[in-house]
Order: C-alpha cells, then structure tokens, then sequence
C-alpha cells in the first residue's frame, strides 16, 4: 500500500494546532511529520493517546528509514540513453536551487553482468528516488554498485536511500569519505536547509558505510563487472573518485570534467593540480581503453562526451586562463583594470561564466604569485 504522508499526517494533527519544523541529525531520523507528534505526545493528559501518538511517530520513523525515502517523485530531467545500456541523468548547468532540487551533477547508471554500477549518489534522498523509480522503466537488474566522486553534497546526499535499499558496495576515495563523515553531511545539511529543508530531511550519514581506497581500486577484476576506481588527484577538490569500466569503455571524470559549463574553482581548488590530475586520468585512459576514440566520456558536469572534446572543454581553458592571467600580473594590473584584462569573451557563452570568471582568475592569481 502506497503510503501519502500528508493525507496521514493531517488526520493525527486535525485540531492539535501544531506547528511544524524539521530536524536533521547524523545518527537520527525526526522530521517535520514526526517531531510535532511527539511533542504533542508530551503535551496530552491522555495516557493512551500519548502512547499511541508516540507509537505512531516511532513506526513512521521507522519506515522512512527502511525505505530511505518516502514521498513524491521529484520532476528532474529525463533519463537519457547514453550508450548500450547506459543511463545518464545530466544535472543543472548552475548551483543547487530549489528549482533544481540540488541537481547540479550528474548521475549515471550502468548495466553490467550482475547488476547496475551508479555513478554518484544524487543530491539527496529525493533525487535518488526519484533517478531510481525511472531507471527501474529502463532495468530490472539490482543496484550492486554505488560511487561517489568527491565529499560535495551533490555525490553523496543521496546515498542513504541507496543503503536503504540494501546497496552495501557504495565507494569513496579514503579523504573524500572521512571529510564527508565528519563534516561534510552536516555542511550539507546546513546548505539544503538553506533552499529546501524538505530535501534533506530523509538523510542519514552513512560515511562509516562506505567502502574506501586511497589511490586505486579495481572491483571484480578479470570478470565481465570489472571497473577501475582511481584517485586521479586533486584540483576542483583535493581528492576524487573517478571511474573506468573497460567492458563499456566509459571513462567517469568526477569533476575533473567540465563540459558546457564553465569549470569553478573553489577554496580548496588549485588549478595546476586540476590539469596535473586531468593529464593523469588521460594517460590512463589512453592506456586501459581499447578504442580511445570510441570512448564514452562522463563528466562530473554537462552532457556525455568523447576524450577530445573534454580536453577542449576543460584543459584547454585552463591553458587559456593561465595565459590570460600571466598577461595581467605582467602588467601589474589590479581591481577593475585586472578584471576587465581577465575577461575572456571566447568563453561568455558557457553557463556560469559571469559567477564564475574573475573567481577564476583570482584563483589562478593567488597560485601564481605565491609561487613566485
């Protein structure tokens, strides 16, 4: 029997004049649905009815945490065939909003020989959820297989819908999960709640679930559900998670592969390790693909690609942007003089761009002359 929340909810609270907020923990489920009930369960002289509502709200939390989720199916973008039996859902080219549900990435399902490999978790519960109950028109077979590509929000958030549904092979490089555990599900939190408190309601912090690796790891080698995991370094953020599946010849950037999209450098990006890391995961793939040509490219942002396409996209602009900046600090320009020099109209078409450029360049300046 499909459960509908609010249809239940509005019949234990008829006349009880609550009001109602959400609380979010690590180790805990208390929503906006079971929190007024149990503090209504205080509030009553009626000892049958306080134990009932408390039986109630427990069975509830119970049951969200057995299925990782309960609620509507979210309006994301389409499911896309990418390649043979490959199933890509591309994110929002822009931040996490209410409008997008906090879909700023992309999520990418993969038939195998036993079961599916997914490539980030989604944004959060709902979002996973949602990917799920669409790609079950595509699949029948089971989810074994679950990587995340770095400690943001946007590739883990979701992943406690997945351990819901009994998916235990969830992956992380070793830094990413440890952050993510300790500090990034709360900095996560903290930033859904900012836009859309309901989407992060049904999370849990399953970091300590996760199984990690430092620089490589490589599942079911010699069978046909052989993938890589390789750490290929540090730039968008200081380690990631990225992916080969030699029996599909796909190749999954992380973020290390912008296309569309500008590429952003954060605090804790560095741009020189970025094409460093993005000149490693090319050799790699290089050497492991039978058909480099041929290969699929997933990128952490913007629609499936080839090889060369992502190195246009992406290197090739930090060539560009190293160039630009170079010029600038030669000439000892500042303020509006250095941002009007590190404007880069070749690039104004690409989503992001006005947010992102001179955040950009200022990075690349700060790397620059510290090196110097």
């Amino acid at each position: 029997m499909k459960l509908n929340k609010n249809r239940i909810i509005s019949l234990v609270l008829a006349g009880a004049g609550l009001s109602v907020s959400m609380q979010t923990t690590a180790n805990s489920y208390e929503d906006s649905w079971s929190k007024p009930i149990k503090q209504h369960a205080t509030q009553v002289n009626d000892a049958a009815l306080s134990q009932s509502l408390n039986h109630y709200a427990n069975e509830y939390e119970k049951l969200v945490k057995q299925h990782g989720y309960i609620g509507k199916k979210l309006s994301i973008p389409d499911i896309e065939i990418a390649g043979d039996g490959v199933f890509f859902v591309k994110g929002a080219l822009m931040w996490g909003t209410l409008e997008n549900h906090g879909l700023n990435n992309n999520i990418t399902a993969v038939e195998l020989d036993s079961g599916v490999f997914i490539y980030n978790t989604g944004s959060n519960p709902a979002v996973a959820y949602s990917f799920h109950q669409a790609l079950k028109k595509h699949t029948h077979k089971p989810i074994v297989w679950l990587a995340a590509e770095n400690y943001q929000s946007h590739a883990n958030l979701g992943g406690s819908y997945w351990h819901a549904q009994g998916v235990k092979n969830i992956y992380s490089q070793k830094e990413a999960a440890d952050f993510w555990q300790k500090k990034g599900f709360d900095n996560a939190i903290r930033r859904v709640n900012q836009y859309n408190p309901f989407l992060a309601e049904a999370a849990q912090n399953i970091g300590s679930h996760y199984k990690t690796f430092d620089d490589k790891l490589i599942v079911n080698k010699g069978t046909a559900d052989e993938f890589h995991l390789i750490n290929f370094g540090g730039g968008h953020t200081p380690t990631m998670t990225g992916a080969f599946i030699p029996s599909k010849n796909i190749l999954f950037t992380g973020d290390l592969g912008f296309v569309e999209r500008l590429p952003g450098l954060l605090d804790d990006s560095s741009y020189s390790e970025w094409m460093a890391s993005f000149e490693g995961m090319v050799n790699y793939a290089k050497k492991h693909s039978p058909d480099v040509n041929k290969m699929l490219v997933i990128p952490g942002h913007g629609g499936a690609t080839t090889l060369s396409e992502l190195i246009a996209q992406t290197y090739e602009y930090f060539e560009d942007l190293k160039v630009t900046v170079d010029h600038a600090l030669s000439q000892g320009l500042s303020g509006s003089e250095f941002e009007k020099a590190v404007d880069m109209p070749k690039y104004h078409h690409r989503p992001m761009y006005s947010q992102l450029y001179l955040r950009n360049a200022q990075s690349v300046y700060d790397e620059l002359t510290k090196t110097k």
